[in-house]
């Protein structure tokens, strides 16, 4: 994932995040609550025009509550067919979150590797 010396789109106190390009997507690091849904739906915004698959890298999440999960999940639902989006470094316990509210079974959403905690 390629975003070395990449400008971030946000950086706050409480979160960075930086877009990536090869594969295409953000990386999204810190604290996503409800200070920062407005930060992390702006960024989404930016890459929602991008065809073709994207990735989110989450492997820098501290904290994701359910509001940006939410989010998260809403930009796999508006994909294209065939287009997705993958949750790449999700930690254990938010993929079975995500199973629990059957949200694994989305369509445009692929769950990626999962980090180790």
């Amino acid at each position: 994932m390629d975003a070395v010396g990449a400008e971030p789109l946000v950086r706050t106190a409480e979160l960075r995040i930086s877009r990536i390009q090869q594969p295409p997507g953000l990386r999204i690091e810190g604290i996503v609550d409800v200070h920062t849904h407005r930060h992390l739906s702006g960024a989404l915004d930016v890459i929602a025009s991008v065809e073709g698959d994207l990735q989110l890298d989450v492997s820098g999440l501290e904290f994701l509550d359910l509001g940006g999960l939410r989010l998260l999940i809403g930009l796999a639902r508006t994909r294209k067919p065939g287009d997705h989006v993958e949750l790449a470094g999700l930690a254990p316990h938010l993929r079975n979150v995500i199973a629990l509210v059957g949200w694994d079974d989305t369509p445009g959403l692929r769950l990626g590797d999962h980090r180790v905690n």
